[in-house]
């Protein structure tokens, strides 16, 4: 696990692809410093992660060792720990059935592997101004 800063709200990354975490570090590190990063390399790390520091938005890649995203938000979903934590899946499965699966199978969001920075730092920021306002 990589925490890249102490004083924010968290916003936890699970993915195994070294270089898509590195990628949305950097957009952290440089656009989103308001956050702080939490890094999982499984669904299963990530789970525990997200009980322990209540993520305000999970961000899961799709294809991962052993449970797949697919499962990992459907349990994150089921656990009354983590279930009101918006889960936004980022994947390289970009087919419109693929979308379909991840929307039903209960990710709030389907972001299409390569990630523009600009979009994904408009979508992060516009979601949670929106939702610190309903609380």
């Amino acid at each position: 696990m990589v925490e890249l800063q102490r004083d924010s709200a968290y916003v936890l990354y699970i993915e195994d692809d070294r270089s898509s975490m590195l990628l949305i570090r950097h957009i952290f590190r440089k656009k989103l410093p308001e956050f702080t990063l939490l890094e999982a390399g499984s669904v299963e790390e990530g789970m525990r992660l997200a009980r322990i520091h209540r993520p305000i938005l999970i961000l899961m890649d799709i294809q991962l060792p052993g449970m797949d995203g697919y499962e990992g938000v459907t349990r994150l979903n089921a656990d009354p720990q983590t279930s009101l934590i918006p889960v936004w899946a980022v994947s390289a499965s970009a087919l419109d059935d693929d979308v379909q699966r991840g929307i039903e199978a209960g990710f709030q969001q389907y972001l299409k592997k390569p990630l523009g920075m600009g979009t994904l730092v408009r979508l992060i920021r516009e979601s949670l101004k929106l939702e610190s306002r309903e609380k």
